[in-house]
Parts: structure tokens; C-alpha cells; sequence
């Protein structure tokens, strides 16, 4: 029944005129469509090949829609098309269903080769992308044969294969020109990883070469920074099945932030699903600023579409901010979140902030001026903060944010799969006057006044400027959305003679819907460390304890003195 589903469908595919409506970017261009589509898969029943080429079929409807906006190259979410079976993920003897072997780079065209040995849903993806001629990449998992491959150093399991979550990349011809397996699993037991991460890259005919990696990639060096700075990559394709976290790696938030960090267009592409806080996904545009982005509260399947500028001999051609298309796809058109049970806000998690070094905020009606350096560890940031409270906006029927100054300088887990060394600048926002409140957000039935305007902000911190160190402007504001470029300015001076830098992150605009305004850093040398459990109470208060313990030493000695005496 799949089968002849699947003819039927291909064969439709094969009959559409390619080049009726498609108006293929040139080399010379300055600028390329880009496409990125946040998906509630399907993932009911218990047939793996069937929900995997249902999702496949819903994939068609979408790079569709993306033709008629002139599409380039489109990218779907991890986990999108294989999103596996309800409580069957970490299950290998049920990974056989929906997985697929993924033949060589450059080496087959599915769609046309009959012979090639992949799942139906990977052969209809072949055909969708040559019958739009368009680059499609989607994410899958990946069944490679390793009773022949396996080695002493990787031995094969006992199964018979290994299983990858793996990016596959198709030209405008169909033919498989890029594959990556994810090399930083975010627990995802049963999968296998490379012995060593891939390098993954492939050249577009309008004239731009994209590297790939998935999800928690991001917040590593390998392979994610290579492709940058080893292999000169202007251009990223980024699926992702995303776990927001409060106050710093929300999904929208984090995207945004490390895209400007390094100065590269990021082609974000999101799994939605508001009840596990996943979505959030984008187009970004590196210092430029983000072209087009999705946060949504509630599941929705929508395609985003912007015009991207090429990054030509080291310089961004000039955007435009317009040309960019939100298309929110009805239940007719896929009917993923037909009867599904909806969620008042997306559940987000919260970072462990206890081990930070903080200070409250203090809010004095009025406007005010606070200045302060706190340390922790070793890291020691400034903060010179000008703001407003308008305590009338105050009274027992409302609720608002309060703020905490938090510093960190040590190893973070990652919902206790990985740890990370990790270095923060920082101003949160919390719900209460305790640190166990910050970093969350009040429920959308609460009435939230917004009493504290930021009229400016500025952070510095001096950072290492060594190659495991990495660091980000990193912002939030209540609609789960980061700052625009032109709301903030990031600056890095490099001290001579030593191996730091003096960064320096501003707010420009005025702001009273703030949740976060942060440097944040990594540490990839301490990756792995056990992670860091207490605040560092030293750094706190090592220079307001001196005086006290000056005055005890020397009351002790006179009383000393006086028994010696007596």
C-alpha cells in the first residue's frame, strides 16, 4: 500500500515542469533564497516506515510552497522526517523501521537509480529535489552495515550495524551530495558516533559552499568551529530538535547569538513541538542580524523564506530586511497537529544557578545609577547600569520581574548528559528575590507589569582569547526573542602582549522587557570535568570580609594582651 502510495507520488514528481515557475539564483549574485521550515512531524502508530514517509509527503507539500517563493536551498529539522515511535527512541531493535542507508557523497541520484538501496521516504526526498530543483536537506537515521567495517577501535554491535543521526544534503538534480553524522549526541541512546567528527561540506551552483552540523553541535568546537575557522565556511545548515533553556539557550536566543559571533549566515531549521519547549528556528545573517525567525508558543508547521547575502571576499553584501515570507501552513494542508492537546506556553527548562556568584539588583524608585565589579572563580565583569522603577506601576493583583548581576566561571551540566565548561557576564531576570527564581518566566495567565526601564547597560569582562574559548552576545526579551543587531553593540579589544580580550557588550536602546543581557562563554578545555555544585562565596565578598577580619585579629590580640596582663 506504501509502496504504490509512493509510486503514485513520484511518479506525479516526475511529470511536474521543473522550470515553469523556478528562478534559480545565479553564481554572480549577491545574494541567494534561502528556506528553512519549522515541522510538527507525525510520529503515531507503530510502523516506523510508514510515519517516516508520511512525514516524507508532508516534506513534498512544503518544498512545494517553498518553489513559489524561488527557493534555493531548504533545510528540515532534526528528527523531522524520522522522529522515531513513542517510547521506542532508545530502542535499536526498532531503529530498522525507519532508518536508511545513506550511500557516498556525490556518488548516486536515488531518484532515478532504482537500484540503490534506501528507504522509500529517502528516495521520494531525491525526487522532491530534483522535480523543484532545489537543494534539500533533511535529517534521518542513518543504518550503515559495519560487519564488515567495524574495527578493535570501533567495534561493530552485536546487531550488526551502526546507527547515526545523519544530515543528507541533495542538488538540484537529486543526487546526494553531502552527508554528517552527529558527532555531540544529547543522549540519544542507541546511536552511534564517528570516531571522529565529520567535516562536512558541499558547493552550491549559485556559488556558495555550505558546511552542516545538528543541534547540540553548536555549543562545541568540533566540528562546528572548524568548518569556520579552518575551512573558511560563510554559510550554515543547521537542523535541530531544540530544548530551550532559560535564561540562556533558548532556541531563537542561541541561534541568533552564536550566528553574529562568528559572522556567518545560519540557516536554522526547528522540530516544533511546545509541550517538550522545542521550535524556534531562523535565517540569520551573522552581524547583520537575523532576516527572519519563529518563536511560537503553540505547535505550528510554517515555512520561513528570506533573501540571504552572500559573503563575498570576507564582506556581507547589503540585506534587505523585506524580502523575507512567514507562511503558516493550514490542517488541510498538513494535518499534523489535527486533535493534538495544546499548551498554554512552551515548557521551557532552567539552567542550574545556584553555583553562580550574584547580587541582586536593587530596585529604588526613581531613576539610578549602579556600578559594580563581581568575580567568580577568576572571571571578574563590570557592570555599569543606568534604569527606572516605577514602583506605582506596583500592587498585590500584579506581578513583575526582578534582577540579579550573575557571574560564572566554571563547568555546567547539560540536563546531566554532558558537562561544559562555561563562562557568564550577566544580567537575569527572575520571578522573586531568590536565585531558585530566576531564569523562569511567568505563566501567560499571570498579569505582568513591566515597572524597571534599562536606559543602557554595559558589560565588560576580560576572556581568553585561546582556541578553547568561545564567546557570544547573548540576549532575551519577553516575547523569547533576542535583541536586534541595532539595539546593542559588541565589542572585543585584544590586550597586547597577552592572550585575552577585553569585551564589551552595550545596551543602546531603552528596554523594559528584558530577561537577559549576557556575555556567555565557553570553555571547551574543561568539558567533560565534573560540573561546578557551589557559589564561589570567596569571590562574593573576599573584599568586604577583609576589614572584618582585620577588626577580629585585632580584638583578639587585646584580649590576649589584657589576660597576658591580668
Amino acid at each position: 500500500m506504501a509502496a504504490t502510495k509512493l509510486s503514485i507520488i513520484i511518479f506525479g514528481l516526475a511529470i511536474w515542469t521543473r522550470f515553469t515557475f523556478l528562478q534559480i539564483s545565479a553564481a554572480d549574485a549577491t545574494s541567494y533564497i534561502g528556506a528553512v521550515a519549522e515541522y510538527y512531524p507525525t510520529r503515531t502508530g507503530r510502523d516506523g516506515q510508514i510515519n517516516t514517509l508520511a512525514n516524507a509527503e508532508n516534506i513534498v507539500t512544503i518544498v512545494k510552497k517553498a518553489s513559489e517563493y524561488h527557493a534555493d536551498i531548504i533545510v528540515f529539522p532534526e528528527n523531522g522526517l524520522a522522529p522515531g515511535l513513542p517510547n521506542y527512541q532508545t530502542n535499536r531493535t526498532h531503529f530498522l523501521s525507519y532508518s536508511s542507508t545513506i550511500p557516498d557523497a556525490n556518488t548516486d541520484t536515488p531518484c532515478t537509480n532504482d537500484s540503490t538501496l534506501v528507504s522509500p521516504a529517502i528516495r521520494l526526498m531525491s525526487c522532491t529535489a530534483r522535480s523543484q530543483s532545489m537543494y534539500l536537506m533533511v535529517n534521518v537515521v542513518e543504518m550503515e552495515d559495519c560487519t564488515a567495517t567495524g574495527t578493535k577501535f570501533r567495534p561493530c554491535p552485536n546487531d550488526g550495524y551502526f546507527f547515526y543521526n545523519t544530515n543528507v544534503a541533495f542538488n538540484r538534480n537529486g543526487t546526494i551530495v553531502s552527508r554528517y553524522r552527529k558527532f555531540n549526541l544529547f543522549g540519544e541512546a542507541g546511536l552511534n558516533v564517528t570516531s571522529t567528527p565529520d567535516i562536512s561540506t558541499f558547493t552550491t551552483d549559485f556559488g556558495v559552499t555550505f558546511g552542516h552540523f545538528i543541534c547540540f553541535d553548536i555549543l562545541f568546537k568540533t566540528p562546528t568551529l572548524s568548518l569556520i575557522n579552518h575551512y573558511n565556511i560563510t554559510d550554515i545548515l543547521y537542523p535541530t530538535h531544540w530544548f530551550s533553556e532559560l535564561p540562556y539557550l533558548t532556541a531563537v536566543q542561541a541561534q541568533s547569538a552564536w550566528s553574529y559571533s562568528n559572522d556567518v549566515n545560519l540557516l536554522a531549521s526547528s522540530y516544533n513541538n511546545p509541550a517538550t519547549g522545542s521550535g524556534g528556528s531562523g535565517i540569520f545573517a551573522g552581524t547583520s542580524g537575523q532576516l527572519v525567525s519563529l518563536w511560537s508558543e503553540n505547535a505550528t508547521n510554517t515555512l520561513l523564506v528570506a533573501k540571504v547575502p552572500k559573503v563575498i571576499n570576507g564582506k556581507r553584501s547589503s540585506i534587505n530586511s523585506e524580502a523575507t515570507v512567514t507562511y503558516v501552513f493550514s490542517d488541510k494542508e498538513i494535518s499534523t497537529l489535527v486533535d493534538i492537546r495544546p499548551v498554554a506556553q512552551q515548557a521551557l527548562i532552567t539552567d542550574i544557578l545556584e553555583p553562580y556568584t550574584t547580587r541582586i539588583l536593587e530596585l529604588t524608585s526613581g531613576t539610578t545609577q549602579t556600578s559594580m565589579e563581581l568575580c567568580d572563580r577568576g572571571l571578574c565583569c563590570s557592570f555599569n547600569i543606568s534604569k527606572t522603577f516605577n514602583a506605582n506601576k506596583i500592587n498585590p493583583s500584579v506581578s513583575y520581574y526582578r534582577y540579579r548581576i550573575a557571574v560564572f566561571n566554571g563547568v555546567r551540566t547539560y540536563s546531566g548528559i554532558r558537562s561544559g565548561g562555561t563562562q557568564v557576564c550577566s544580567i537575569i531576570a527572575c520571578t522573586g528575590d531568590t536565585v531558585a527564581t530566576c531564569g523562569r518566566r511567568f505563566a501567560t495567565s499571570t498579569t505582568v507589569v513591566r515597572p524597571t526601564t534599562f536606559h543602557s547597560i554595559v558589560i565588560t569582562g576580560n576572556f581568553s582569547t585561546d582556541s578553547s574559548m568561545f564567546q557570544m552576545p547573548d540576549s532575551l526579551t519577553m516575547n523569547i526573542l533576542p535583541l536586534s543587531t541595532n539595539e546593542f553593540t559588541y565589542a572585543q579589544d585584544d590586550i597586547p602582549d597577552t592572550s585575552h580580550t577585553t569585551i564589551t557588550y552595550t545596551l543602546n536602546t531603552e528596554k523594559n522587557d528584558l530577561l537577559t543581557f549576557a556575555i556567555y562563554g565557553r570553555n571547551f578545555s574543561t568539558d567533560g570535568l565534573p560540573p561546578t555544585t557551589s557559589s564561589s562565596l570567596f569571590s562574593i565578598y573576599r573584599l568586604s570580609l577583609i576589614p572584618y577580619v582585620i577588626t577580629i585579629f585585632f580584638a583578639g590580640m587585646t584580649i590576649l594582651f589584657s589576660m597576658h596582663r591580668s
